[in-house]
């Protein structure tokens, strides 16, 4: 891939079809879905852009926090239908696998917090990136749209595991066979969204969060996202064993040293991700 430079902070992922932005704003990244005129539907350049886009916030220290978000109108109508039609069935189904397996595991295996800032509606595939990311930020107006069984598919991409272990099996399944938006309000109610805020505010407070995650200890972080995710598919027991083992890097880190003593000298710690 190659990196169209912008400006001293802007960057366009794919130089030809700038598909993807990527920003750097002190300690955090913006990645934005660029393809306005299609309501940022996502096709394989998007789903290149979004994982060089995940490799150079894993590789870069100094970013420590992530926000993605989509241009335009919307976060993302979903998967381009452009697509369909190109493989047989067998092909397609083969696609989905080959696409969205290393997608998923780059988002919920970057160390570091993600937040999606959800504007507009992210649907169909697009709500499963949203889902991916570790939090979202929504306003009323924002929504998120199982639109799969609209068209006659089923959920892909990972739709079914990220939904169901949000809301639970009965809830996901009425969501996802009914194929309507779920409101931002509703969406917060569900637990599908950690903030609900303004419209004209939604990009600043996801920013601003993103920021806020960027000044605690990055590496606890990326212990507490691989534990949390470890929970979800074993026992309280293997669980233990597990965030044992995970926290031997907390323990050799500089941040611990510098909790501990801001805790014991009463004061604010100052991490460095370190």
């Amino acid at each position: 891939m190659t990196i169209k430079k912008r400006d001293h902070e802007k960057y366009f992922i794919n130089g030809v079809s700038n598909t993807v932005l990527f920003e750097i704003e002190n300690d955090i990244a913006i990645v934005t879905l660029n393809r306005p005129n299609k309501y940022n539907a996502i096709n394989q350049d998007v789903v290149d852009g979004l994982n060089e886009a995940i490799a150079k916030v894993k590789k870069n220290e100094d970013i420590r926090a992530m926000v993605i978000t989509g241009a335009g109108r919307g976060f993302s109508s979903g998967a381009d239908l452009d697509t369909f039609g190109v493989f047989t069935p067998e092909e397609g189904s083969r696609h989905i696998i080959d696409t969205y397996q290393p997608l998923m595991h780059n988002l919920c295996n970057l160390k570091k917090p993600i937040i999606a800032a959800v504007n507009g509606t992210a649907a169909g595939v697009g709500a499963v990136i949203a889902l991916a990311c570790d939090f979202r930020v929504m306003s009323e107006q924002s929504a998120l749209l199982y639109a799969f069984i609209n068209i006659g598919l089923g959920p892909d991409g990972g739709a079914s595991w990220l939904l169901a272990r949000q809301v639970g099996y009965s809830k996901a399944l009425e969501i996802a066979v009914e194929g309507q938006k779920i409101k931002g309000e509703e969406c917060h109610r569900l637990g599908l969204t950690n903030k609900l805020v303004l419209e004209d505010e939604l990009l600043n407070k996801a920013k601003n969060w993103a920021h806020r995650l960027a000044k605690r200890p990055t590496i606890a972080i990326g212990i507490t996202k691989e534990s949390m995710f470890h929970a979800m598919n074993h026992d309280l027991y293997e669980t233990i064993t597990y965030e044992a083992k995970k926290q031997v890097a907390a323990f050799k880190s500089h941040d611990l040293v510098e909790g501990i003593s801001a805790f014991k000298e009463k004061r604010l710690p100052k991490f460095i991700g370190k």
